[in-house]
């Protein structure tokens, strides 16, 4: 089906009808990079022992919120 035809068809539905279909197309678009998540998992396990060691300290929200506002 050309994607002139898809459209049209599109149109013809009903809100509801329009909203499931964008929730079938953006689930079958949240396929997880399984390179990107080994990634971010090894980089917040390292920053986790770091700072059990105490080489690094945390930040509370409101600190930060402070910095953002200045």
């Amino acid at each position: 089906m050309l994607i002139s035809e898809l459209e049209n068809e599109v149109l013809k539905l009903d809100e509801i009808e329009k909203i499931r279909l964008l929730e079938i197309i953006f689930e079958s678009l949240e396929k997880p990079d399984t390179k990107i998540q080994d990634t971010w998992i090894n980089e917040s396990e390292k920053r986790y022992l770091a700072f059990q060691k105490g080489k690094t300290k945390s930040v509370t929200f409101e600190d930060i919120m402070k910095r953002l506002q200045q």
